[in-house]
């Protein structure tokens, strides 16, 4: 079975998404998912996403990627024990010892490794296997000859972001600290967090993005450059029969932060893209290619918007502390 898993930031995109055939959604729990409040969802918002995938008869996963503190970490579990009781059927997780604990106390549930663990090959794959994870998140900048390797040393389920393969970049999703120079930003009871500083990977408000930004750069004796840190990539289509072929298990739709409506059309274009190629109905995918290019301008169109928006909250945090410390 291959698996067409989609996100829900919001009650009404987690509905949308299974109406349309999303086999499962991902929700994150308010402060413990490594995103804006905005895109994760309250613990009774959660219990009735839940509650609705299962008169659908689809699964819900909770992404509690984030890095809990000793003293939160008893927090974290009891959250998790508590959507595994009201019917999560797995967890997307990056802390290698909560990972461990997960397995031990509920030893059922679906584990899937984020893509926060950053992965750089595919003996981590088998590591995490190992420790007892059902499924891995691949980099972006993994294709068929790293599929076809991970394959040949473990027997993980491998999921991918629909999202087409690209080996440019400065930097690899899950090991970037960056949002955590522009603002610590502390919480006021939200879900089980009293009080604390810390980053994005902390549950603190969220990414800025800093890396899908252009910075100029000043190499000794030259001009200045712009450049960005890290390539966006195009939505996935053509990649997509082979990945199938070489074992993909799940293609994750990513965006928990976008409209409703885009995220809504993508789950139902990526159902028949992938119903087709297993029923071998419709396996030559150019058929798609005039959907596919609207599909990518709206993506790109909405991306800029959420870049300018959490950009500009950089900013304005920056002119914040000036103005605290009386620059």
């Amino acid at each position: 079975m291959v698996e067409l898993l989609a996100p829900a930031g919001t009650r009404e995109m987690a509905f949308a998404a299974i109406e349309e055939g999303a086999d499962t959604i991902y929700v994150g729990p308010l402060g413990w998912s490594r995103r804006p409040y905005e895109s994760e969802l309250t613990d009774d918002e959660i219990r009735e996403v839940i509650d609705f995938a299962g008169i659908h008869g689809k699964q819900v996963r909770v992404a509690v990627n984030t890095y809990p503190s000793p003293f939160e970490e008893d927090l974290f579990i009891k959250k998790i024990e508590q959507y595994a009781l009201w019917g999560a059927t797995g967890f997307m997780l990056t802390d290698i010892g909560t990972m461990a604990r997960i397995r031990r106390i509920l030893p059922d549930t679906i584990i899937h490794v984020s893509v926060g663990s950053g992965i750089t090959n595919s003996r981590d794959a088998q590591f995490y296997r190992d420790l007892g994870a059902d499924m891995i998140v691949l980099p972006y900048r993994w294709g068929v000859t790293e599929i076809a390797e991970t394959r040949e040393i473990t027997d993980i389920g491998i999921e991918v972001f629909l999202f087409e393969t690209i080996q440019t970049g400065k930097i690899c999703p899950g090991k970037c600290i960056m949002s955590s120079y522009l603002k610590f930003r502390d919480w006021t009871e939200m879900e089980g967090k009293n009080y604390f500083f810390g980053s994005a990977n902390r549950g603190a408000k969220e990414c800025y993005r800093v890396c899908q930004t252009f910075w100029d750069f000043t190499p000794k004796n030259t001009d200045t450059i712009e450049v960005k840190l890290r390539k966006d990539a195009c939505l996935m289509l053509d990649q997509i029969p082979e990945y199938i072929r070489q074992g993909v298990t799940c293609f994750k739709i990513s965006g928990r932060e976008r409209p409703t409506e885009i995220i809504r059309d993508l789950v139902r274009f990526y159902r028949r893209v992938i119903d087709g190629i297993m029923e071998d109905t419709h396996p030559d995918v150019s058929d798609y290619h005039p959907e596919m290019e609207v599909f990518q301008h709206r993506w790109v169109s909405e991306k800029r918007k959420r870049l300018g928006t959490l950009m500009g909250r950089a900013d304005s945090y920056a002119a914040m502390g000036k103005a605290a410390s009386g620059q």
